[in-house]
């Protein structure tokens, strides 16, 4: 309140006073160009999103009107293929001779006819079901069965609305090289089916006869169905005659049609304006059309058009009215301008960004191009190799890793492998340059550290690594296998004297060497790597004395170990909840300082205070969960002033420091919990979604995709991807039990986008295929031929 109150106070002498009014206009001008300018390029950038989304969104759809086209195009060569392997068929064509069927050997004929007849509609699902027709004989036969006309009419199949005599007449009116007949409702074998007949004549015109195949429409209209929205929107095939095949939605009159050209065109079709899609086939002439109102198909570049506009509009009177305060309060620009541009930077780039991502064609393309590139990312990843090796190494050496698991895998993104049980570290100095460097000099030591790396890297590659520190230091990381840690420290001593030796003969270069103390722990090279540091400072180094290890180092100065590295190491693993690793690095501070040594009551009581300053930075840190530890944690910062030995005072500091550290693994377990019901509870919500994935759980949570997927697997023991298709499979089996619905429809209705891919995860699961899975859980049908 009072600062209002004082800059209202200010706002009125600004308007009276002139010389105040241009100290605003002097720095509000350049905020308010700054701004304009920011927004015209958000505004272009919006413009031409919105052109390109618009654009990708009517190439997609004339895409899977091209799939759609190419597929029928293939189902229906093959009905005609078929059709003609039939009525070429020598015994179907003697067949149509026979005016007398049942009499003398022509039952006989008619059983050999009827066996020669392959059963394709049990390996074509697009094929209801076809017959060879003898109008002469009145005769129809199938692979299945052989019917009279009359017979076939009134039991198995007949046409809505059509009577059996014009039906037969309709039959023998013509002869039909081959003819597809628009889709109807007909009763087949006592159930309504819609269908498209396919009518192949052979013979005479005196002995006529046809293949009569019945195409599934349904199957048809589904594949219609992905080209037009639900909101109004219809397809249609029509033969090169202008008669419609097959059509999915109301349909109204066609003849607009005739004057558009293949591809995507607008038309106003019954007072609506409509985006139409239009493509012809090669194949038969056949025309394909889809028509879908324009605010379905646009209404994602609608919605990103109005949005973004609200959003420049919104960052417009925000922005002047910013640059209204940051020419007031002119005495802190660079913080308000640095508080405002990263908000304003991220709601930018997640809102364009969305709908893109959601494309499927970026999606796709963006796949193909990782692939594409995938080696040349890899020598890339190559070349940065030395450079992630330092990083780790560095990091390693300094403690900044909390537990193994974390140095495991910091190793495996390095493409570090340490195969040995023992560890310890090594620090080589090259002698005869204590300072006061000059460009020849650094050059100088440049060529022998490259030389002393190469004679390492062919010698003990996969024992020593080594790690530049400054201009003639190296870290020597060394690993291996021994009976004993002696036995391991024995063995060092006589690989680093063969190393010195040959630094000295083929190099021309002395050094000697440090080396800190044996540890199993990867969290412990850091300790290994301070005791080498120390070493280092405090030792006499002569040619008699180059190597020396911790174990036979010189007496020196009381001193306490707690270096800065170590406190840093001691509060990141109190902040992550690390208990058992907080109690190690705890009883190594404890080992080094009170137990090896007997340090002098002042030297302690450096060491407790130091302490009590960890122990305070761990407290801000940790916040408001320590109520309960509230006393503990004050008694133990006491301890340092109340004259208690430093044993008993180090000890209630170490409880303090895991009383903190339990709480923080507490809170981290209840916030795993809560994410992973939420991450498990949106899965199954959400299964059926096509585009659900690791970027949709990373959205939801907000979070990264690389923490959620370590995250998913750390606590189901799955997956992501294989938790997925186990519940997508689990209510695909539901549905192929419980429904009669298509193959298809149930891929789509659990989240596959493809029936290719619903077919081969399902078999891959299950062990048999979607339709003899279903056809194993169905009672069989009894009836006979």
């Amino acid at each position: 309140m009072e600062m209002n109150t004082h800059m209202l106070t200010r706002k009125g002498s600004f308007r009276s006073s002139r010389k105040d009014l241009k100290v605003l206009l002097h720095f509000f001008i350049p905020y308010a160009l700054l701004l304009v300018g920011f927004l015209s390029v958000g505004y272009y950038a919006y413009e031409r999103t919105s052109q390109l989304i618009e654009s990708q969104t009517k190439e997609t759809a004339f895409t899977v009107m091209e799939q759609t086209k190419d597929i029928l195009d293939r189902r229906f060569e093959e009905i005609e293929t078929i059709a003609e392997q039939v009525a070429g068929g020598t015994k179907a064509r003697s067949f149509q001779y026979v005016e007398q069927p049942f009499a003398g050997t022509n039952p006989v004929r008619i059983l050999e006819l009827h066996k020669d007849l392959f059963d394709y509609p049990l390996f074509n699902h697009f094929i209801l079901d076809y017959f060879v027709v003898y109008p002469d004989s009145e005769m129809i036969v199938s692979p299945n069965a052989m019917y009279k006309l009359r017979q076939f009419y009134d039991l198995k199949f007949r046409y809505e609305g059509q009577s059996y005599e014009t039906w037969v007449g309709a039959l023998a009116d013509r002869y039909r090289s081959k003819a597809f007949l628009q889709g109807q409702i007909v009763t087949y074998e006592g159930k309504q089916h819609s269908v498209v007949t396919y009518l192949r004549s052979f013979g005479t015109k005196e002995h006529p006869a046809l293949v009569l195949f019945l195409i599934d429409n349904t199957q048809i209209q589904n594949m219609l169905r992905r080209l037009s929205s639900g909101d109004g929107g219809f397809a249609f095939i029509q033969d090169e005659h202008g008669q419609t095949i097959s059509q999915s939605g109301v349909v109204g009159d066609t003849s607009w049609s005739e004057a558009l050209s293949d591809g995507f065109s607008e038309a106003d079709i019954d007072g609506r304006r409509m985006l139409v899609t239009r493509s012809t086939s090669d194949y038969n002439g056949w025309t394909y059309v889809s028509a879908q109102p324009e605010a379905a198909v646009l209404e994602k570049v609608q919605y990103l058009r109005r949005l973004l506009s609200t959003i420049l509009a919104l960052g417009l009177l925000a922005g002047m009215a910013a640059a209204l305060l940051f020419a007031y309060r002119n005495s802190r620009p660079l913080w308000m301008l640095l508080r405002t541009l990263p908000t304003a930077g991220r709601t930018a780039g997640s809102e364009t960004a969305a709908p893109a991502r959601n494309a499927w064609d970026e999606i796709r393309s963006s796949v193909t191009n990782l692939v594409h590139r995938n080696g040349d990312l890899e020598e890339k990843l190559e070349l940065q190799m030395p450079l992630l090796r330092s990083g780790f190494y560095d990091r390693l050496l300094r403690g900044y890793y909390a537990s193994n698991q974390d140095i495991a895998v910091a190793m495996e993104h390095a493409r570090v492998s340490w195969e040995g049980e023992f560890h310890a570290v090594g620090l080589l100095e090259i002698s005869g340059y204590d300072g006061g460097y000059n460009e020849e000099m650094l050059r100088e030591l440049d060529i022998r550290k490259l030389g002393v790396r190469d004679v390492l890297a062919k010698s003990y590659g996969r024992t020593i690594a080594a790690h530049d520190l400054s201009e003639n230091q190296i870290a020597l990381l060394m690993n291996g296998d021994a009976d004993s840690a002696a036995a391991f420290m024995d063995k060092l001593r006589r690989i680093l004297g063969e190393l010195r030796e040959r630094f000295a003969n083929e190099l021309h270069v002395a050094v000697h060497v440090s080396v800190g103390g044996c540890c199993r722990r990867l969290t412990d090279i850091s300790r290994s790597f301070e005791e080498a540091r120390l070493l280092m400072q405090r030792e006499s180094w002569s040619s008699e004395r180059a190597i020396v290890f911790q174990d036979d180092a010189s007496p020196a100065m009381p001193t306490y170990f707690y270096p800065p590295d170590v406190e840093l190491r001691l509060v990141n693993l109190v902040a992550s909840g690390n208990v058992t690793e907080t109690d190690a690095l705890l009883e190594q501070i404890r080992d080094n300082n009170l137990v090896r040594q007997s340090l002098p009551a002042a030297v302690g009581r450096i060491l407790l205070g130091e302490l009590s300053g960890t122990l305070l930075k761990c407290i801000g840190e940790a916040g408001s969960g320590l109520d309960p530890h509230r006393e503990e944690i004050e008694r133990a910062l006491l301890a340092v002033e109340t004259g208690k030995p430093p044993k008993a005072a180090f000890d209630e500091i170490a409880g303090a420091f895991l009383s903190i550290c339990r709480s923080q693994n507490d809170r981290k377990k209840s916030h795993n919990l809560q994410l992973k019901d939420d991450l498990i509870r949106y899965i199954e919500e959400n299964y059926h979604r096509t585009d659900l994935s690791l970027g949709k759980l990373a959205e939801h949570t907000q979070t990264s995709e690389a923490y959620i997927s370590y995250f998913f697997k750390e606590q189901t023991g799955v997956n992501f991807s294989d938790y997925l298709e186990r519940l997508r499979m689990t209510h695909a089996r539901t549905l192929l039990e419980g429904s009669d619905a298509p193959v298809n429809e149930i891929a789509v209705a659990v989240g596959y986008y493809s029936l290719n891919t619903f077919s081969r995860a399902f078999k891959r699961a299950n062990g048999l295929s979607a339709t003899e899975y279903r056809k194993s859980r169905k009672p069989q049908d009894g009836s006979g031929f």
